[in-house]
């Protein structure tokens, strides 16, 4: 092939905050194009009698949706010689409109001519390539013809490779970010699920052929279930509960005692459960919640595990991976589990298993089993794919509002402190303790102030203050740009504390802290404020204490009156914590946040 092969990086590695908002703005754009045309395509397959002939039309919406050129299936054949080939099967292109031509099926590519692709796409991995005006005239199947830029995904079904989705742009070379490649395997993953729709399909055509009528009725019910949870997958916003509902049908279809789902949370670095089912409920795991990816059992054990189901003999297992897993099953008499493990495009997202009461090896075989673990993998690649949209934006969002205090009030502040410098100059200005200059001085307070205020508004919103530092840092940052010399002295204390929360909710801390910070420096007249983080067997504590004036009225009836009380309120309740403030005339105010592990 005479073009060259780039490995296209996750959107993981790409960093938002270095991308200008023309650029944000058209990625998203992109992705939602390309995700609602995948809904759009999921919602065409499910209804289609013949999911083969609904392919063209899927091809269609997802090449508008993508802005290319052309859009081909092809899918895994096997050649006279046992030879690994790929077949043209339905192909669209955007100049003629052309669906499913009558020559495609004819059109082949050996997977041996060119190893290096084939080596990344049955990786898990896509692969793009580009094309100049000066390159060979011989074209190969794979490339296309007139192809100046090509992306090609791969289709994964059941953890097997089947295939490809190429996405081509033949008249003129255009990158293609991680966002946009993140939506296109999502596209990719929406017909391979179809496709393994038409396999089941195809496995209950057969089995009603030779099985008896009691066999029928089940694979239709377990037809049944995959599309209950296509059609919850298409409508269900909350992972955990799509989770829940999809283990509880699950293990009712096989008769299980218990099930996990357990999901690999990579901005975490751990494994966390996130739906847990118990004689038929839904409810918390009798066991931790979350272990981490490095350096545990769980990990060792499974972490790199491959595509295919496990089969695990509880009554004679030695030792457990999970803390406290092994001995609540023991105690209740399970036998055997199964594990299966989630994957999405060649990655690992997680586990799905079930515990049971008896002796299961025959659920491994079972075609409903691979259906749901693969629904749920999907879920959990729209989900990560949904926060990221929504991080993205909200980026967006936070540095617009930075620039518009930074340019408007912050410089508004800078003018009126250099005209009253100007003003101060008059000699009539310069007579002290004259009334006039009395007053000047107050104005220049002020606007010392309200520019300080709108500086560390701008500071506040700047993404490093608590996604890249952390809290802990943002915390410090605050307590000595609040310490003024001969006047108020802020300390903070914590140090070393890893609270593991989502970049979000640490946001919601930070301010929380400043507004308390803010409150007691303008209100209290302190001496002393503390921030103090701990860290409980239960919660997480922050605390912002001062030895000030403390409040003349009841604490509660100034957090109803005052703005800035019921602002910190409702920050706390939006994370799911518990707000506390505490005051005394003349023995200072304590404001406190107390966000519970297991709510977080």
């Amino acid at each position: 092939m005479n073009a060259n092969v780039v490995l296209l990086k996750t959107e993981s590695d790409a960093d938002p905050c270095a991308q200008d908002h023309a650029r944000i703005n058209e990625s998203l754009r992109a992705r939602e194009r390309l995700l609602t045309a995948s809904a759009r395509a999921s919602s065409l397959l499910l209804e289609a009698p013949d999911v083969r002939a609904a392919i063209p039309g899927v091809l269609r919406l997802l090449g508008e949706a993508a802005r290319v050129d052309r859009v081909n299936l092809m899918q895994k054949r096997t050649g006279p010689n046992g030879e690994r080939l790929l077949a043209m099967v339905s192909e669209w292109t955007a100049e003629h409109g052309t669906l499913a031509p009558p020559e495609a099926t004819a059109r082949t590519c050996d997977e041996a001519k060119h190893p290096s692709v084939f080596a990344e796409l049955r990786a898990g991995r896509s692969v793009w390539f580009s094309k100049g005006e000066s390159s060979a005239d011989q074209v190969s199947t794979i490339e296309g013809v007139g192809t100046r830029t090509k992306a090609i995904v791969p289709i994964f079904v059941a953890g097997e490779f089947t295939g490809v989705v190429g996405f081509d742009n033949t008249h003129g070379q255009r990158a293609i970010d991680a966002a946009e490649l993140a939506a296109l395997e999502t596209a990719a993953g929406v017909i391979g699920a179809a496709l393994h729709r038409e396999r089941l399909v195809d496995d209950v055509r057969r089995e009603r052929e030779r099985a008896a009528e009691q066999r029928v009725a089940e694979l239709a019910k377990a037809n049944a279930v995959i599309r209950r949870n296509l059609e919850r997958l298409a409508g269900e916003t909350d992972l955990h509960s799509f989770m829940g509902h999809m283990l509880l049908e699950a293990t009712r279809q096989f008769g299980a005692f218990s099930g996990d789902v357990v999901v690999r949370d990579d901005s975490r670095q751990e494994w966390r459960i996130v739906a847990h089912v118990h004689d038929g409920r839904l409810e918390q795991p009798p066991y931790v919640l979350s272990v981490p990816v490095v350096g545990s059992a769980f990990s060792a054990r499974y972490g790199e595990e491959g595509p295919q189901i496990m089969y695990l003999d509880v009554a004679h297992m030695k030792t457990g991976s999970w803390p406290g897993l092994l001995e609540f099953h023991r105690a209740r008499g399970v036998v055997s589990a199964i594990l299966y493990p989630m994957r999405f495009g060649g990655r690992s997202v997680g586990y799905m298993a079930m515990t049971f009461r008896r002796n299961t090896e025959d659920v491994t075989r079972s075609e409903l089993l691979v259906a749901l673990a693969q629904q749920a993998a999907l879920a959990v690649q729209l989900t990560r794919l949904a926060h990221s949209a929504k991080d993205a934006a909200v980026l967006m969002e936070r540095t617009r509002i930075g620039q518009e205090i930074h340019d408007g009030l912050a410089q508004a502040f800078t003018g009126i402190l250099l005209q009253l410098g100007a003003v101060e100059e008059f000699p009539s200005c310069r007579k002290r303790g004259s009334e006039l200059a009395v007053t000047l001085s107050r104005i220049r307070e002020l606007a010392r102030y309200g520019l300080a205020e709108a500086r560390r508004s701008v500071m506040a919103l700047r993404l490093d203050q608590a996604r890249r530092a952390g809290l802990e840092l943002a915390l410090r940052q605050l307590a000595e740009r609040s310490t003024v010399p001969g006047g108020v002295r802020c300390t903070f204390e914590g140090g070393g504390i890893k609270t593991g929360l989502k970049p979000e909710h640490e946001h919601e801390l930070l301010r929380i802290a400043q507004e308390a910070v803010s409150n007691a420096v303008r209100h209290a007249r302190p001496q002393t404020v503390r921030i103090t983080m701990t860290d409980q067997p239960g919660h997480w504590e922050l605390t912002v204490a001062d030895d000030g004036a403390g409040m003349e009225h009841s604490p509660e009836l100034s957090a109803q009156q005052g703005f800035g009380l019921s602002s910190m309120r409702q920050r706390a309740s939006a994370i799911g914590g518990d707000w506390n403030i505490r005051s005394e005339p003349g023995r200072g105010t304590r404001v406190s946040v107390r966000l519970s592990k297991r709510a977080s």
